[in-house]
């Protein structure tokens, strides 16, 4: 019996962008990629389905909580996520994908004008850091107009105009050594492609040699 692709140590991929930019399907497809290639790899998106993760799901149709609210939200839904999810995955040496994490929410929120390093900090404390951390870039006319061919004529509360084009400029505003910004209105084939070569590049130097087992 042959094992292929065991690595050595989790790896923790996370795809972030404003609404519409793209994320969802690039994360699937990387994903659908490395299951095919025989790597132990999970797929995430958050917000989850925890109770804080729904209350945020509810704001985006009923109306948005107070910032420090909305925040303590997130941060609780990541907790779960981390534990439940996140943390266990990495510590079978699996490859985890992440729809969305923490950068989102020092985007999001810091649109609303929370302190960007705050929000970093108090994720950070409770959140492993992603190994790498795609930013897809697209303009908030180009991601509005996606979230209206995919069937919603009617942006949710986090999806105006004015918001998203503060919440691009924060994502592109970012500094962090795992941060790689893409050019997210390109083809998604290109997109994807080069979301690919970015991941093997990590997984390369962590990769076991494949053994062979009697």
């Amino acid at each position: 019996m042959r094992v292929e692709n065991d690595l050595n140590r989790g790896i923790l991929i996370a795809i972030e962008g404003i609404d519409g930019a793209g994320k969802t399907t690039q994360a699937a497809t990387l994903y659908q990629y490395l299951r095919d290639r025989g790597y132990r790899v999970l797929l995430l998106h958050e917000p989850t389905n925890s109770i804080f993760g729904r209350k945020i799901k509810e704001s985006a149709v009923n109306g948005r909580h107070d910032p420090y609210e909305e925040l303590n939200y997130f941060i609780e839904d990541r907790r779960y996520d981390v534990a439940k999810n996140i943390e266990p995955a990495l510590r079978e040496k699996s490859i985890v994908i992440m729809d969305r994490y923490y950068f989102s929410t020092i985007a999001y929120q810091g649109a609303r004008g929370i302190d960007l390093d705050q929000i970093k900090a108090m994720n950070e404390k409770i959140s492993p850091k992603p190994d790498l951390t795609i930013v897809l870039d697209v303009a908030p006319n180009i991601g509005l107009s996606r979230i209206k061919q995919r069937g919603n004529s009617t942006p949710n509360h986090f999806e105006r105009k004015t918001y998203l084009t503060k919440v691009q400029e924060i994502f592109k505003s970012m500094k962090d050594p795992s941060i790689q910004i893409i050019d997210g209105a390109r083809n998604t084939h290109e997109i994807a492609d080069e979301i690919l070569n970015m991941t093997l590049n990590i997984l390369k130097p962590i990769e076991r040699v494949a053994i062979e087992i009697d």
